[in-house]
C-alpha cells in the first residue's frame, strides 16, 4: 500500500486522471483480495467518479463489472445484477464481445443465486450462442443445465450435464466441473436413485477438497445428508449432517474474522486520511483538533455500533447453535435407538441365513454320498463348495460386533482356502495354496461375488491344473493397486496350462458363465494367461473399500 500511496500522490500532482483512476483501481482489487469488500467499493466507486470525468466507457464497463463481483462477494445478488447489467449494456454498445460474454456469465450465475431460473436460462442460452472460447462456452453449458434443474426440466437437464462432464479441465474449469456435480447428483435424487446422487456428491467431496473450496465442501456435506435421509441410512446422514454442520460454524467464524478485521482496516483507512488532511490542511490547530475529535468521536460510535451489530450476531448464532446442538443430541438418541434395534435383527438374519446355508451344504454332502456317478458326484460338491462360499460371509458378518454391512477380505478368504483345502484332502495330489491379501474392508455386494468367483477358480484349478502330476501350487493375492483406484485379484497355477480358448463362448461351462456374470455385476476387466500354468486376473473397481493396513 506504500508504494500506491505513492503512485497516488505522483498522479494526483501532474493530473494524470486515467492513471491516478488505473491506480485507484489496483488498490480496490488488492483490497477485494484481502476480503476487506468496503474498502473495495469505496475505491472502485472512486475510480468510477474519476472515469465517467473523462468519459472512458471501456473502463467504466470494466468498473460497473468489479463492483458487480463485490457485491456478489457480500451475496448481495441485487446490486451484483444491476452493476452486471450496466457493464453490459455499455459492452454492447461498443459491441466488445468478450465483454458481453463474460458479463452474461456473471448475470446467470447471479440468478442462479437469487432462484430466477428463466433469467438464469435466458443469459445461459446468450454465453452458448456468442462464446468462442471453450471453456466460457462450457460455462454456458454448465449453467444451462442448472438453470433446467431449478425449472424442474430433469430429462434436458441430465442430457446437458452427461454430454458436458467428460469435456471438462477438471484443473482449470473448477465452476463448471462441481455445476456438472451437484447437477447430475440433484437429479438423481428427485429422480430416486439416490445410489446414483450419493456417487456424485461423494466425487464433488473429493473434488472440492482437492481445491480447497470449503463451501462446496459443505454443500456436497448437505446434499449427502440429504441423500442419506431419503435412503433411510440415519447413520451416514447424521454424519454428513454433522460434518457439514462443523464446516459451516467455521466458516462462520472466518467470516466474523474478516467483518472484524474489515471494520479495522476502515477504521484505520479513514485514521489515516484523516492524519492526511491535518498534514495538508490549512485550518487552525485548534480547528483541526475540534475536527479531529468529532472525527473520532463518530468512528468510535461507528465502530460501538459495529461491535454491538457484530456481538449481537454472534450471540444469536451461539443461542441458535446451542438450540440445534440440542435438538441433534436427541435425534442422535433416537438414531442410535434404531441403529441399535437394527442392529439386533440384522445380527439374527445372518445368524438364520448362516444356519439354513449350513443346512443346506450339509444335505448336499449327504448326497453326495449316495451318487455314483463322476459328474453328479462333482456338480454336487461345486455346488456344497458355492453354498458354503456364502455360508462363510455370513458367519463372518454375525460374529463381528462390530459391523454387519462390510467384512474384512484376508480373514474371510484364509477361511474360505481353508474350507477348499479340506474338501480336496482325499486327492493324492499334494496341492500347496499360498496367498497374499490386503488388509482390506469390503462391503456384502462386493465380498458374495468376489467369495464365489474364489471358490470356482481354486477348485477348478484343484479338479484340472495338476492332470498327471504329483505335487502343484496355488496362488491366490488380492491387491489394491498404487494409486487406490482398483483391487486386482490374481488366481494362479503352475499346472499344465489351458488347452482351450476359456472366453470362447462354445467353451462355456456352467461355472465360467457364473464367473461371467459376476465379473459384469462388479464392472470388472477379465483376462486369462496360460504361460507356466494359468493365470486369471480381475481388475476391480475401487468402491465402498477401506484399507486397515
Amino acid at each position: 500500500m506504500l508504494y500506491f500511496d505513492q503512485a497516488l500522490l505522483i498522479a494526483r500532482n501532474n493530473q494524470l486522471h486515467p492513471t491516478l483512476a488505473n491506480i485507484i483501481t489496483d488498490i480496490a482489487n488488492a483490497w477485494y483480495a484481502a476480503g476487506n469488500y468496503e474498502l473495495a467499493l469505496r475505491h472502485h466507486f472512486d475510480a468510477l467518479r474519476l472515469r465517467e470525468e473523462y468519459k472512458a466507457r471501456k473502463e467504466i464497463a470494466q468498473t460497473f463489472n468489479n463492483i458487480a463481483l463485490v457485491y456478489r462477494s457480500r451475496r448481495d445478488y441485487a446490486n451484483a445484477v444491476k452493476y452486471n447489467r450496466l457493464s453490459l449494456q455499455i459492452k454492447q454498445e461498443l459491441d466488445n464481445k468478450q465483454g458481453i460474454v463474460n458479463s452474461s456469465i456473471n448475470l446467470g450465475s447471479c440468478y442462479q443465486f437469487m432462484g430466477r431460473y428463466d433469467s438464469a436460462l435466458f443469459y445461459a442460452q446468450k454465453v452458448m450462442t456468442l462464446a468462442f472460447v471453450p471453456q466460457d462456452k462450457n460455462e454456458g453449458k454448465a449453467n444451462y443445465a442448472s438453470a433446467l434443474t431449478g425449472l424442474k426440466r430433469l430429462k434436458e437437464a441430465k442430457e446437458v450435464f452427461t454430454s458436458l462432464l467428460p469435456d471438462l479441465d477438471r484443473e482449470e474449469e473448477q465452476s463448471a466441473y462441481v455445476s456438472c456435480l451437484q447437477g447430475l447428483g440433484a437429479i438423481a435424487l428427485l429422480q430416486s436413485e439416490v445410489d446414483t446422487a450419493i456417487a456424485f456428491f461423494g466425487k464433488g467431496v473429493i473434488y472440492a477438497r482437492q481445491y480447497n473450496d470449503r463451501e462446496f465442501v459443505a454443500s456436497f456435506y448437505k446434499q449427502l445428508a440429504n441423500a442419506y435421509s431419503q435412503k433411510n441410512d440415519f447413520s451416514n446422514a447424521y454424519r454428513f449432517n454433522l460434518a457439514e454442520q462443523s464446516l459451516r460454524d467455521s466458516l462462520l467464524n472466518e467470516e466474523n474474522l474478516r467483518q472484524i478485521n474489515e471494520m479495522n482496516a476502515v477504521y484505520e483507512k479513514d485514521r489515516q486520511e484523516q492524519q492526511i488532511g491535518e498534514l495538508t490542511s490549512q485550518v487552525s490547530v485548534s480547528e483541526q483538533k475540534a475536527i479531529r475529535n468529532r472525527q473520532q468521536r463518530n468512528l468510535f460510535l461507528l465502530a460501538t455500533v459495529f461491535l454491538l451489530a457484530l456481538a449481537s450476531v454472534i450471540l444469536y448464532a451461539f443461542y441458535n447453535n446451542r438450540r440445534k446442538n440440542k435438538l441433534l443430541s436427541q435425534q442422535k438418541k433416537l438414531i442410535e435407538q434404531s441403529l441399535r434395534d437394527k442392529e439386533v435383527l440384522m445380527r439374527e438374519i445372518h445368524h438364520r441365513v448362516k444356519n439354513n446355508l449350513q443346512v443346506v451344504t450339509s444335505l448336499l454332502n449327504l448326497q453326495s454320498h449316495y451318487i455314483d456317478d463322476e459328474k453328479a458326484y462333482s456338480a454336487v460338491q461345486a455346488g456344497r463348495n458355492r453354498v458354503q462360499s456364502m455360508a462363510l460371509i455370513h458367519q463372518f458378518l454375525y460374529r463381528d460386533a462390530g459391523n454387519l454391512t462390510t467384512l474384512r477380505i484376508r480373514d474371510y478368504i484364509k477361511e474360505l482356502l481353508s474350507y477348499i483345502e479340506d474338501s480336496n484332502h482325499h486327492s493324492e495330489m499334494k496341492v500347496q495354496i499360498s496367498q497374499q491379501v490386503d488388509d482390506l474392508e469390503l462391503d456384502i455386494d462386493t465380498v458374495v461375488p468376489l467369495g464365489l468367483i474364489i471358490n470356482e477358480l481354486v477348485s477348478n484349478a484343484y479338479k484340472y491344473a495338476f492332470n498327471g502330476k504329483e505335487s502343484g501350487t496355488i496362488m491366490v493375492s488380492l491387491t489394491q493397486t498404487p494409486d487406490f483406484s482398483n483391487i486386482l485379484l490374481r488366481v494362479s497355477d503352475d499346472g499344465i496350462g489351458m488347452k482351450e480358448d476359456l472366453t470362447d463362448k462354445k467353451n462355456y461351462s456352467f461355472g465360467y458363465r457364473m464367473i461371467k456374470a459376476f465379473v459384469e455385476k462388479l464392472e470388472a476387466k477379465l483376462s486369462v494367461e496360460s504361460v507356466n500354468g494359468t493365470t486369471v486376473s480381475l481388475l476391480i473397481p475401487a468402491i465402498n473399500i477401506n484399507n486397515h493396513e
